[in-house]
Order: C-alpha cells, then sequence, then structure tokens
C-alpha cells in the first residue's frame, strides 16, 4: 500500500483544530511537538480537538480540493440537488453533476471530494471517541464531547455508505465501505468494504451512543453544534433508509420537540437566519468565516444578492406548478420569459436569499424535515390517521391543502411534500434511491437536459476513487462482482 501522509496540526487558543489533515485518508505519520495523549490528557484539549471537527465541516478544501464545489456540507447540498429531477443548472461547476457527465467515475474529481471529506472528519474525530474517557475533567464534559463526536462519525458513514453503493434494503449483503474507528497515529493498513449491513450497523451504534451520551447536553443557543435532537434527527433518517419505520417516527417525533415550524413572514424572509425557531442544525457566517463568493446564496439565482452572485440553480416548471398560489413555499419568478422553449420554461426562487452583508446563515437540518420523516414512517406503518395529523400540522402552517389521501398514494402525497418543503436542502437525490424510483426529467418543461435513469441505476452511485482502489491492498481492483469497484454502468438487479 502506497503511504501518504498526514499532518496533525493544531492552532491554538481554540480557534481551529485539524487532527490528521491529509492528502489522502488511509495512512498517517504525525508531525508535531505535542503528541496525541497530551492533547488528550484534558477534556479542554478535546474540546479543541472537537471544534476542528465543526470547522472541517464547512471549509474550503475539506475533500482535497480548493474546487469552488469543495466546502463541505454546503456543497454537499447543492450536489445532491443538483442530481435530482426539480433543479435546473445554467451553467457553472454544478452543471457536471447536473448533466451526470460521468461525475460519479472514479477518476473524476468528484468521487474523491466526497470520500476524503468524509474520511477525514472520521479520522479526526476517532481519538476523541476512544481518548475522551481518560481526560481530566467531568464525567459529564466527557459524555458530550464523546457524544457529539460520535454524531459526526455516524453522519459521515451514513453519507459515504448512501453514495457509494446501492439503497440498505435491496444490497445489505453489497460491499459496505471501509469502517475505521481507531485512532490512527502511524502507517494504518487500509481495510476491505464488508457489508453495507455492517457498515449500517456501525452507523446506528453510534447514533444511538449519541443519543444517550447528549442527554442532559445545553450547547447554549449554538445550532452549529451537535445536541440531543440533531443526533435524533440523523438517526431518523437513517431509520427512514433501512425501512425501520417506527424507529423513525419515534426519532422524529423526539428531534422536532420544541422547534416550532416557522411563520409566513419567517418563511419568506430569505432561510439566512440562524436563530429561526424551526432550525436544528445549522451554520452561521461570520466576517471572519463565511464562503464569499461561494455562498450557497450565489448559487440560487433570485438577483438579490448584494455581493457577486453566479445564480445558476433554478427550478423547471413542471415542480413550480406543484405549489398552489396560496402557498407559502410559492415564491417563483419568471426569468426569461421572452426566450423560446426550453429557456422560457424556468423560474427563478427566493427560498434562498442572502442577507445585506452577504453573511446569511446556511441551514442543515429543521423541524419541517422530521415532521415529514415522522409522517411517512406512520404511514408505511398503515397508521394512516396520525400520519395525516403530523403532515396537517406542515401543511396548515404553509396554507397548503390539507392531502386526504391514505394508503400508497398518502405516502406519495408525503414524498411530494418532501420535495415541495426541503428543495435546495440536499434531500432529494437521497429520497429517489431509498424510494428505488427513476431520475426521469424526460417532457419536464424547462430542463436543458432531459436524462433517464431508471431505478436502480448504477449511474446514482459513485465509484470508489481511484487513489483508494490503488492504495488499498484489502479492497480487490476491478468491478464488481469480481473485483470490489462500483460499476459505472448499468442497472443493479436485487437479488
Amino acid at each position: 500500500m502506497k503511504a501518504t501522509k498526514y499532518i496533525f496540526i493544531i492552532f491554538c487558543f481554540g480557534i481551529i483544530v485539524s487532527l490528521y489533515s491529509c492528502e489522502d485518508f488511509l495512512t498517517t505519520e504525525p508531525t508535531t511537538d505535542i503528541s496525541d495523549n497530551e492533547v488528550f490528557k484534558t477534556v479542554e484539549g478535546a474540546q479543541v480537538a472537537l471544534s476542528g471537527c465543526y470547522y472541517h465541516l464547512r471549509r474550503q478544501g475539506g475533500g482535497g480540493n480548493t474546487r469552488q464545489d469543495d466546502w463541505g456540507i454546503p456543497s454537499l447540498h447543492l450536489t445532491f440537488e443538483a442530481c435530482g429531477p426539480d433543479i435546473v443548472l445554467w451553467g457553472g461547476w454544478y452543471m457536471y453533476d447536473y448533466a451526470f457527465w460521468d461525475h460519479t467515475r472514479s477518476d473524476i474529481f468528484k468521487s474523491t471530494i466526497l470520500w476524503n471529506f468524509h474520511y477525514r472528519l472520521i479520522t479526526n474525530v476517532n481519538p476523541i471517541i476512544n481518548e475522551v474517557d481518560n481526560a481530566v475533567g467531568s464525567d459529564e464534559e466527557k459524555r458530550h464531547i464523546k457524544g457529539q463526536a460520535l454524531a459526526l462519525r455516524g453522519w459521515a458513514y451514513f453519507n459515504l455508505i448512501r453514495l457509494y453503493q446501492q439503497t440498505y434494503i435491496i444490497a445489505k449483503e453489497m460491499p459496505g465501505v471501509p469502517v475505521y474507528t481507531e485512532t490512527t497515529t502511524s502507517v494504518t493498513e487500509g481495510k476491505g468494504r464488508g457489508t453495507v449491513e455492517e457498515t449500517y450497523k456501525r452507523i446506528t451504534d453510534d447514533l444511538e451512543d449519541a443519543v444517550t451520551l447528549l442527554a442532559g447536553f445545553n450547547r447554549g443557543g449554538r445550532k452549529n453544534i451537535i445536541n440531543r435532537q440533531v443526533a435524533q434527527s440523523i438517526l431518523s433518517e437513517v431509520y427512514l433508509t433501512m425501512n425501520q419505520w417506527q424507529k423513525a417516527a419515534d426519532n422524529a417525533n423526539q428531534a422536532r420537540s420544541g422547534y416550532n415550524l416557522m411563520s409566513r413572514e419567517q418563511f419568506q424572509a430569505g432561510f439566512n437566519d440562524i436563530s429561526n425557531p424551526e432550525w436544528i442544525w445549522g451554520m452561521e457566517q461570520t466576517e471572519e468565516q463565511n464562503m464569499g463568493d461561494y455562498s450557497p446564496f450565489a448559487a440560487w439565482a433570485s438577483w438579490t444578492r448584494k455581493c457577486f452572485s453566479w445564480e445558476n440553480f433554478l427550478l423547471c416548471m413542471d415542480f413550480m406548478e406543484m405549489f398552489e398560489a396560496s402557498d407559502v413555499r410559492s415564491q417563483f419568478r419568471h426569468p426569461w420569459p421572452t426566450m423560446t422553449a426550453p429557456y422560457n420554461e424556468i423560474y427563478a426562487t427566493e427560498k434562498f436569499r442572502d442577507t445585506d452583508d452577504c453573511r446569511g446563515s446556511i441551514v442543515f437540518t429543521r423541524s419541517a424535515a422530521m415532521y415529514l420523516t415522522e409522517a411517512e414512517a406512520l404511514a408505511r406503518l398503515g397508521l394512516d390517521g396520525q400520519a395525516q395529523s403530523v403532515l396537517w400540522q406542515l401543511q396548515d402552517r404553509r396554507s397548503a391543502t390539507r392531502s386526504l389521501s391514505t394508503g400508497q398514494q398518502l405516502i406519495d402525497d408525503i414524498l411530494i411534500e418532501r420535495r415541495k418543503e426541503l428543495y435546495g436542502e440536499g434531500y432529494v437525490w437521497f429520497d429517489l434511491i431509498r424510494n428505488q424510483l427513476p431520475l426521469d426529467r424526460r417532457n419536464l418543461r424547462g430542463h436543458i437536459n432531459n436524462q433517464y435513469y431508471p431505478a436502480h441505476s448504477w449511474r446514482f452511485i459513485y465509484q470508489i476513487p481511484i487513489h483508494e482502489m490503488t492504495n488499498n491492498d484489502n479492497i480487490r481492483l476491478g468491478d464488481w462482482p469480481l473485483g470490489d469497484q462500483n460499476p459505472l454502468d448499468g442497472i443493479y438487479i436485487p437479488q
């Protein structure tokens, strides 16, 4: 296995820490005057390390690339939206994802960015998880630090397994992703892919432990920090993907508790204020830490941003027409009405509008998603009345007509409601994959790329990056089933 290096960097005063920062995730060779044991001798040191992990979620180049689409979670959300049925891309670097021009290939930058970003986070949190119990400090502080680190690791593996393999319910015995839980302080042998089932076992164990350890943790209004309800929100989506409906409903219900649905005025204010009562998890931009011209607010066409904007994320007409005129979410404007089809069939949205100083907060998770997760899980349990009751709370708040459907039609209505409520927030592509639905842009007015990929298409799944296939001796070269690489083309046939 070829060895690459992680650089152990500490920025003091608790501002930024990046433990074992690297070019690739597999091997490490720390270079520092302060050993990892020294860092974790106290809870203060462990907290500084944890702060570095949070910074990783938002920094440029976290996936090892200085491209504009390597800015942590905000870039992830734009990538996932670009691959769905409702967004229209008008130029820009995300056009590559939108057009499905082989962006899932192993030798294309996007697969490497996604792989490195998540494994770097895992490498950073592992020593926190493994060492904090022995640190000097109160047991309560140690529990809360460890709980946050476990939630971050569970979240990272959840993204990885959804990006690099078919969905859980049809692929439990398929190759998963390498699972690392050890503190990496020297050259480490790469691990094999294991199975999807084994990967999900790690995810659920981490998140369940996080929920337990974070009981009583008060983050003091800092919504960039993971608390118990953030961990439950992630866990609810995991169980929804695993078809464990009751656990999904229970965790979603607890995650949304205390996060009231926003008012009409708050919804129309531009999704830029972290104090919004509905936001469970998000990031605040400051003068010192911001995404500048690469903020998601620069991507969405609204023509309101006072800074530079590239404004190439728009919506197709068919999606826009799903909204009733009375619906608070119906915030669309026709950008080019004088042009001919398909360019006269795309719409700008005012859902995401930046603040005057171009420092708007960015949402990661909000309670509306939990209402919809809970409603879907209850409907799939056959509890139509309970599912309707949860769904209606959201629909009433948005001035949308209540769904009176039952059975499969109610489930379909909830999935449509997810698209309407959560567009732009990173859900749509994974909803297609977990529900085994095709991506069908044919005959959708406004799309300039009319792809069709059937359910279970390998085009939904990223190939393992070429550097991982080359460097990891425990991953077999060649395409599955003879090797460990995901196919680029074709359709997966569940066994």
